[in-house]
């Protein structure tokens, strides 16, 4: 997997072209939200190409969820497709790597639109508790429009697995990470010197083709990901816009 970055770093801080005071002073509002919404947390969904180091004898929960979408084995099965569960119940029963916690309060009908409003749907009962957070990203004026909001939830102990979320030369995904405590340590990772290069600020971007991960957590936390199309004035003021735009 090839190490890339933007502008020459391995992440952009955006923290100083954003009202951050602001959106630190709703941390604990944004605390209470994900207390409310943690019941709807799922595992998050790689394949085992997608984490580093992994000598495919262990599957990522997209390798194996398959075989129980449609499976008849269990008559519970179904009331936990019906209420989106299953993939907690594939963590539980099966020997399977997934990093992560997410709570989905935008989400995307494909993978490849996330990016884009119309692909996407507030969950309504994760989005009412989350709009003050969306009302500030409106405020910010960052993006021409934005699609799919995830809260990635973290215990102590628990780590990101490195992974990449695609490996597309011809894709340049737009978004901003929110690390409001720095509790999680994030980091992207270049294979060819095994240096972690840990994000800095609070709000940032980087490349997502290549390995990233957070190390074990010491303390509970989570962090955002929002996922859009930046807008150019956004772009031109932090510097990025030759590096999306060209």
């Amino acid at each position: 997997m090839k190490y890339k970055t933007i502008n020459n770093k391995p992440s952009v801080n955006l923290t100083e072209f954003v009202d951050y005071q602001s959106l630190l002073d709703l941390k604990p509002y944004l605390n209470y939200a994900v207390v409310k919404t943690n019941d709807t947390a799922q595992p998050s969904r790689y394949d085992h190409r997608q984490f580093y180091g992994n000598d495919e004898k262990v599957n990522g929960l997209l390798d194996v969820l398959p075989k129980w979408k449609n499976s008849t084995e269990y008559p519970f099965l179904d009331d936990l497709r019906d209420h989106d569960q299953l993939a907690s119940w594939v963590s539980l029963q099966e020997d399977v790597l997934f990093g992560h916690h997410s709570i989905q309060v935008i989400y995307c009908k494909s993978w490849a639109t996330r990016h884009l409003k119309e692909h996407c749907v507030p969950v309504p009962e994760t989005v009412k508790y989350f709009q003050p957070l969306l009302d500030w990203v409106e405020d910010q004026n960052i993006f021409s429009q934005y699609g799919r909001v995830v809260v990635y939830v973290s215990l102590p102990g628990t780590k990101t697995l490195t992974h990449f979320d695609h490996y597309d030369p011809n894709v340049k995904d737009e978004f901003i990470w929110l690390n409001l405590d720095q509790r999680k340590k994030f980091y992207v990772f270049d294979e060819e010197t095994e240096t972690k290069h840990y994000l800095k600020g609070n709000v940032a971007t980087f490349d997502d083709s290549s390995w990233h991960g957070a190390d074990p957590m010491e303390f509970s936390t989570w962090s955002v990901r929002i996922d859009g199309v930046f807008n150019d004035e956004f772009l031109k003021k932090s510097n990025m816009y030759d590096h999306f735009r060209s």
